[in-house]
């Protein structure tokens, strides 16, 4: 008997019929007689049981229980229990016939009667595998993993083709890194499962899991994943709807070409399979044949119309590809199939955003909250365009509204780069010490994230403040990403700072050296290091260069400073 009180099924009696439909295997008298078939097993429960052999009362058993499936077909629930109930008292020595019967209780909702009924048959010498299995279940809906996973292996042992209890067991030794028993039990399966259709598809969505987790281990099931091909495709003759988890399959294994074969077939059945288009999209994707995924979505779309998300897919495939006004013209039509659907409006705000068109971009947005409502997505795209605008301070009302809404409901939404984009507007207002907190709140999501590393060092080098700390955040994202310039020349800053030119100079000149096209910035670090090194000549050079990209009054007084007699000697922009 189990440690709990029998009605522990009430609040979970959906998930474990759920679990049950995904693998249950139906007797043949489940399958659907016609009437004339069905009176001789109606006649046989009417006769004592006395009166009958081993072999009349096992008919007799079995004829009540596919009455209780008939009324159970029917919505005719109290039926079907005392049916159930005649077949197991019928029979009682019938432990496979006592399983079945459970199954159908918790799929009718019955746990008390389930478990009841299960607790007799665990108790037999003679328990299948499948009773191990229904209780694992339980316990497993219970929450009592540690036991649930007990009754799994007992299953697998008495009856090698339980494919539930087989994926439980993997999933369970993943978790522990016990990967060469769960290979083992993979490459195992095929020659236990039966021809089913239901363990079949549950077999090849077993392979498709541990390839998806294991790429790499795919030529290591050799044979197996051929027997799983053969036998799936003897049984997708008869069913062809199979054919899809099959191509599923040959795409993790690479095997392109033989998907797309079986795919185009179930297009060409009558009536075609539609999902197959979506598989061929995916096929396709995948291959980056993007033209062919694109043909498949305008099919798709033509056959509804009404749904957006062809068209969705169709303008972010376009977008990758650098076709911009294409990618637009998707989106929008994905606007006018649905104004309601929201994914649309920010793909082309990103769109927008991506392309510098940052006005564009808060129209769109402008667009979406005159349709949509508010949202996490709507406020922070809207941060990240009047950022883009300069319109700090409106920037950050949104950034603030959009945190707050993903505080009360997804706070999962808060990801690093969102308090990057917060610490950065905040930088922008001159609000340094809630920006330094913004920063920190994305390291601690992404702490080896180079740049929001050099951000914050960078902020505080500049204004002189916090130097041996800005030092250090600077010194890490520089071992992270030792080539880049704008890292390079941070570090620079922030030892000239510390009163350090010498040091600061060869990581400004190596800065420099590395950039494709002159910095101002950069230049004008040079100039002041080179000033302090008492080098005025090329002090001067680097400020003019500076000063030749980009005008500021900044440089453009010590420039002035070290040379006053050639302010005009050289062409500055107008500021």
């Amino acid at each position: 008997m189990h440690s709990e009180t029998p009605h522990f099924l009430t609040g979970r009696i959906c998930l474990l019929a759920g679990m049950i439909l995904a693998h249950l295997c139906v007797f043949s008298q489940e399958s659907g007689q016609d009437s004339a078939q069905q009176a001789p097993e109606a006649a046989i429960t009417q006769i004592p049981s006395k009166e009958l052999d081993p072999a009349g009362v096992s008919a007799k058993a079995l004829a009540h229980f596919a009455a209780g499936v008939s009324h159970q077909r029917n919505g005719e629930t109290a039926l079907a229990m005392d049916q159930f109930r005649l077949a197991v008292s019928t029979d009682q020595g019938n432990a496979q016939l006592a399983t079945r019967v459970v199954e159908k209780y918790l799929l009718l909702k019955e746990g008390e009667e389930a478990e009841n009924l299960l607790d007799l048959i665990l108790e037999r010498d003679d328990a299948p595998g499948k009773a191990f299995e229904l209780h694992g279940m339980m316990m497993l809906a219970q929450g009592q993993e540690v036991i649930a996973a007990g009754r799994f292996e007992q299953a697998l042992r008495l009856d090698p083709s339980l494919i539930f209890s087989r994926q439980q067991i993997i999933d369970s030794r993943m978790e522990r890194g016990d990967e060469d028993r769960c290979f083992q039990l993979i490459r195992d399966a095929v020659g236990h499962t039966t021809y089913e259709v239901d363990d079949v598809t549950a077999l090849l969505g077993m392979y498709l899991k541990f390839l998806v987790m294991r790429p790499e281990r795919l030529e290591d099931l050799g044979q197996s994943l051929e027997s799983l091909i053969v036998k799936a495709t003897e049984v997708a003759q008869e069913e062809p709807i199979l054919e899809l988890a099959i191509a599923d399959l040959l795409m993790v294994s690479k095997r392109f070409e033989e998907a797309e074969k079986r795919l185009q077939e179930l297009l060409e059945l009558i009536p075609p399979v539609l999902m197959a288009r979506e598989k061929l999209i995916d096929l396709y994707i995948r291959q980056n044949a993007i033209p062919e995924a694109i043909q498949e979505l305008e099919a798709l779309a033509a056959l509804a119309p009404d749904n957006p998300r062809p068209l969705l897919l169709m303008g972010s495939l376009e977008a990758e590809q650098g076709h911009i006004e294409e990618a637009e013209r998707f989106f929008r039509k994905a606007m006018a199939a649905s104004p309601a659907f929201d994914a649309p409006y920010y793909e082309l705000a990103a769109l927008k955003l991506n392309g510098g068109e940052a006005k564009e971009a808060l129209e769109v947005l402008d667009e979406a909250r005159n349709k949509l409502p508010k949202s996490f997505l709507l406020d922070f795209y809207t941060g990240l365009a009047t950022s883009a605008l300069r319109q700090y301070s409106q920037s950050l009302q949104f950034l603030r509204s959009a945190e707050a809404q993903a505080e009360d409901g997804d706070s999962g939404r808060l990801t690093g780069f969102f308090y990057f984009r917060k610490g950065s507007v905040l930088e922008r207002l001159g609000r340094f010490e809630e920006a330094e907190e913004s920063f920190l709140k994305c390291l601690e999501k992404n702490p080896e994230d180079a740049t929001t590393l050099n951000y914050l060092g960078y902020m505080w080098a500049e204004h002189g403040q916090k130097l041996e700390q800005a030092s250090r955040w600077i010194e890490r994202a520089l071992e992270l990403e030792p080539e880049s310039e704008a890292i390079l020349d941070s570090m620079g800053w922030v030892l000239f700072q510390q009163g350090k030119p010498d040091q600061a100079l060869p990581y400004l000149e190596k800065a420099k050296a590395r950039l494709k096209e002159p910095d101002p910035t950069i230049l004008d670090h040079l100039g002041d290091v080179y000033q302090a090194l008492d080098k005025p000549l090329r002090a001067r050079e680097a400020f003019e260069q500076s000063l030749q990209i980009e005008f500021s009054d900044k440089v453009f007084e010590k420039w002035t400073q070290l040379d006053p007699d050639s302010k005009q000697a050289v062409r500055i922009p107008n500021p």
